[in-house]
């Protein structure tokens, strides 16, 4: 039996359709292996998001061939939409699948033929959705968390990024085709379902995310729903509250918000007029809900943000009071307005101001994680001795000398922070009536 290896570099989602491929794959014939060395086919879901990833998608793609000279490698993702026929010069590489054909990879794989470059207009593929409906189950997978990609492509203009050109313009799958996968993860065993996409808030089929997790909700199950990252003007009041309150929902948001200075936003073609109705929805959130989650996105150091700028960022930051956030130095992306912009910022100081924030965001996240202290958690096991999971607030919890079954509920409260920054906690039998974290 073909043995193929799957790997991922990049966000979220492009692990999620890594796991997808897998399983359709599984179903045809071929059989996942776990060590490059010992695959007949290695398929690389790549990124391009900065300069930095693509050197390293570059070196890892090179890699492959030396690690397994005789393996057939095939290259998918924003780094062969991007690079196309280049990427058929490299050692061991067969096929290049960009974006718009990852739904054929199976059918490509299976026929062998062309000359191994499928490469198609990305805004032309005919609304589809890299989902699929096979579904390999928490045993089979080796995973506890399902995630059901909703959407894919953007279409917003933001000035330094070059996800759009790449994945196409935002197109959603059919409401009743994602309620039928939903139900069918819960009938294989999933007790958390993840909800991802290129920009999930653009989800339109029809009346948009709310209405989405409406019908999940209508679902009986054990189970939970999390939200994979937001933009800020997904934030409406109704959204707030189901994450806030809804019990079988994540009490746990992720928002892209880039910056928190109104000039820089600007500057990158983002949403800049509301920033004061986003900073008070931000206080608001963390005051009404303070045992809730609340990550983000940062670019430092964008053209034109000065030493000023970015002070205002650190400000709004200390003072909202994020638990957690992904901190990216500008990275020029060829054909994006901001890699011509003036004022252009040097990478030692890019460094520095990230170091900063990086700080700025711990003391947050030392204070957030102190108000937990002896609250309630409910945490999905994910390893089952030493029990360790992650929490409805996207705490990654280690509960010392328990053994309890993967893919299990455990209520804990948190007891301390080890020296790592691993979260501590002591099971609970009675979790006092509150909703769990």
């Amino acid at each position: 039996m073909t043995g193929i290896a799957f790997r991922s570099i990049g966000c979220r989602t492009n692990q999620e359709e890594m796991f997808a491929l897998r399983a359709k794959l599984s179903t045809v014939g071929y059989a996942a292996v776990d060590e490059i060395e010992n695959a007949d086919i290695v398929i690389v879901n790549t990124c391009s998001v900065t300069s930095s990833t693509e050197s390293k998608t570059g070196r890892f793609i090179r890699s492959i061939s030396k690690n397994a000279p005789n393996a057939q490698i095939l290259i998918t993702g924003c780094f062969a939409q991007q690079h196309g026929e280049a990427l058929l010069k490299y050692p061991g590489v067969r096929w290049v699948v960009g974006n718009g054909d990852k739904h054929l990879i199976a059918s490509i794989i299976k026929s062998n033929s062309g000359n191994g470059l499928f490469l198609s207009d990305i805004n032309a593929s005919g609304g589809h959705v890299f989902w699929e409906d096979d579904i390999l189950g928490p045993d089979e997978s080796g995973r506890t968390r399902f995630s059901v990609k909703i959407q894919e492509g953007c279409d917003f203009k933001c000035a330094y990024c070059i996800v759009p050109s790449l994945r196409g313009r935002s197109r959603s799958a059919p409401k009743g085709q994602l309620v039928e996968t939903f139900k069918r993860a819960l009938d294989k065993g999933y007790k958390e379902i993840v909800l991802t996409g290129t920009h999930i808030g653009q989800y339109c089929d029809p009346g948009g995310l709310e209405s989405l997790l409406e019908e999940f909700l209508k679902i009986p199950g054990d189970y939970r729903i999390r939200l994979s990252s937001l933009d800020p003007r997904d934030l409406t009041d109704t959204l707030i509250s189901i994450v806030g309150e809804e019990n079988r929902v994540c009490d746990h948001l992720h928002v892209s918000v880039q910056s928190l200075c109104a000039d820089v936003l600007s500057g990158m073609a983002r949403p800049h007029d509301k920033l004061d109705m986003l900073i008070k929805r931000l206080h608001d959130f963390r005051e009404k809900y303070p045992q809730s989650g609340l990550g983000a996105d940062f670019i430092v150091g964008h053209p034109g943000e000065t030493g000023v700028m970015f002070e205002t960022t650190l400000r709004g930051v200390e003072s909202i009071g994020f638990t957690y956030a992904h901190i990216f130095r500008f990275s020029k992306r060829r054909g994006t307005p901001s890699a011509l912009m003036p004022g252009q910022i040097s990478e030692l100081e890019k460094k520095k101001r990230s170091e900063r924030l990086r700080e700025a965001i711990a003391e947050s996240r030392k204070k957030y994680l102190s108000l937990l202290l002896g609250r309630p958690l409910c945490i999905l096991v994910e390893d089952g001795s030493p029990a360790r999971g992650i929490s409805g607030n996207y705490l990654k919890i280690e509960i010392p000398g328990a053994d309890f079954s993967k893919n299990s509920w455990v209520r804990a409260a948190l007891i301390g922070i080890a020296g790592d920054g691993r979260c501590i906690a002591e099971e609970i039998v009675d979790a006092g009536g509150a909703k769990p974290i």
